[in-house]
């Protein structure tokens, strides 16, 4: 008789246990699908340069080397220290080897501390140019740390290029794939009136 107990008994915290399953999957499923849905369009009213902006995510604007850089830093401390995320964008004259195609087989070789690209992807219609590489560099105390880039190329009007580039180390990169790819291959120009 105990055994039908306990055999009943099993089953009941099976169950239980079944149904606590299936909520947790359900709410982690509806998490990941909210997190695009909380992203909202940004634009530049400066550059008019426009990108889709992951919710808690912060954008900052600094002028480097003579030329507007605009900064996404992400919400967490953690993200920005020890993954080291560094998102900016960027419109620049555009030179000649800024050309997209020349852009393209440069990325292709490798060069220096950069690998060869993982990919790259030119739509031969707009010029705009995808390309996913890493590169490695020596950090205090003669550490090399390897960088994981996805990186966005696009013609503008007046002989300019839209730059936006999209990195973290290597090793936490795919963590934060989808909040990077969310910016970066949103990164458009908005035609000034």
């Amino acid at each position: 008789m105990q055994n039908g107990k306990g055999a009943g008994f099993r089953a009941f915290f099976f169950v239980l246990m079944t149904m606590h399953w299936q909520k947790y999957i359900l709410f982690s499923g509806l998490s990941l699908l909210a997190g695009p849905l909380l992203a909202a369009a940004f634009v530049d009213p400066a550059s008019k340069i426009s990108f889709t902006l992951p919710a808690g995510w912060k954008v900052r604007s600094v002028v480097q080397e003579g030329v507007r850089v605009i900064k996404v830093v992400p919400p967490k401390a953690d993200q920005r220290e020890r993954a080291a995320i560094e998102v900016t964008l960027q419109e620049r004259k555009a030179g000649k080897a800024d050309a997209p195609e020349r852009l393209q087989r440069r990325f292709r070789q490798a060069e220096a501390d950069r690998e060869a690209a993982v990919y790259t992807r030119l739509n031969p219609h707009s010029g705009r140019l995808v390309t996913e590489y890493r590169e490695g560099s020596f950090v205090s105390g003669r550490l090399w740390i390897v960088r994981h880039n996805l990186q966005v190329f696009l013609p503008t009007p007046g002989k300019r290029l839209l730059v936006a580039r999209c990195a973290a180390n290597a090793s936490e990169f795919k963590t934060y794939r989808r909040q990077l790819e969310t910016i970066c291959l949103s990164a458009t120009f908005l035609h000034k009136p």
